[in-house]
């Protein structure tokens, strides 16, 4: 009896985060609207070309410049020139970005090989919203699997899913049981991640400790469900490290 309650607040929780993400979709708040590919102009001459896939985070959903954005934050903070294809969608799953981005994927790749050149990273978001589609776990498991090894060589950083519990737009106890999911759900990614050494998991669950909860607001969108820019730039310092790791050139024996 327990467990069948348990299960049906699990269900209204999601459910609930469905509703709010097909509001939000609709909404008239600003967001990024412009696509976020492009040249971002660094210190480093030496071009570095960065894929993203994924969700509405990769997609800079919540930010009001491209600029905030956090494929363009992550490339600024990094302080090379990249080159991003960001092919992420809001809204996304784990099933999405197989059926649409990997394809997608896979022609620029095609398309690169022409001329001569190569993708050198490709970050993810991904599984926030297989929370409210109900995507089973060993499903997602095998999806991000799956994705991961569409990089074919290419090193791969994971970025993982947020903390929901800090998502103010959602009320309680549908944020804490989402949250419960969302941290069921990242185990997976942290797994896959250690499955290979070519994937690099950065953590983004974690607000710091100086970011206290009455601040919350100042950290996220007019929504109150995706980050803002500030947010997205808090959570790049996290994911810069892991793209620096995933790019590092490989130690020399004996050095």
């Amino acid at each position: 009896m327990i467990a069948g309650a348990i299960g049906a607040g699990a269900v209204s929780a999601v459910s609930a985060i469905a509703y709010l993400q097909a509001r939000l979709a609709v909404s008239d708040e600003p967001y990024v609207t412009t696509p976020l590919d492009g040249l971002v102009d660094g210190d480093n001459d030496v071009l570095c070309r960065v894929v993203w896939l994924g969700d509405s985070l990769a997609a800079g959903m919540g930010a009001i410049s491209p600029d905030l954005s956090l494929p363009r934050l992550v490339a600024t903070g990094r302080n090379q020139d990249t080159r991003l294809h960001v092919f992420a969608v809001p809204g996304a799953t784990s099933d999405d970005v197989i059926g649409t981005q990997l394809p997608a994927l896979q022609q620029l790749r095609h398309g690169l090989g022409q001329i001569g050149q190569r993708i050198d990273a490709i970050g993810i978001t991904i599984g926030a919203n297989d929370i409210s589609a109900f995507t089973p776990r060993h499903r997602f498991r095998a999806n991000v699997r799956r994705v991961v090894q569409a990089g074919e060589g290419a090193p791969v950083v994971l970025v993982s899913i947020p903390q929901l519990n800090d998502a103010i737009r959602l009320p309680r106890p549908l944020r804490t049981i989402a949250s419960v999911r969302a941290l069921w759900l990242d185990l997976v990614l942290r797994r896959v991640a250690k499955e290979r050494e070519d994937v690099f998991y950065a953590s983004v669950r974690r607000r710091p400790e100086w970011i206290r909860r009455r601040d919350l607001r100042n950290f996220l969108a007019a929504d109150r469900f995706h980050p803002s820019g500030a947010g997205y730039a808090v959570w790049a310092d996290h994911i810069i490290e892991a793209f620096d790791n995933a790019l590092a050139p490989p130690a020399v024996a004996g050095s």
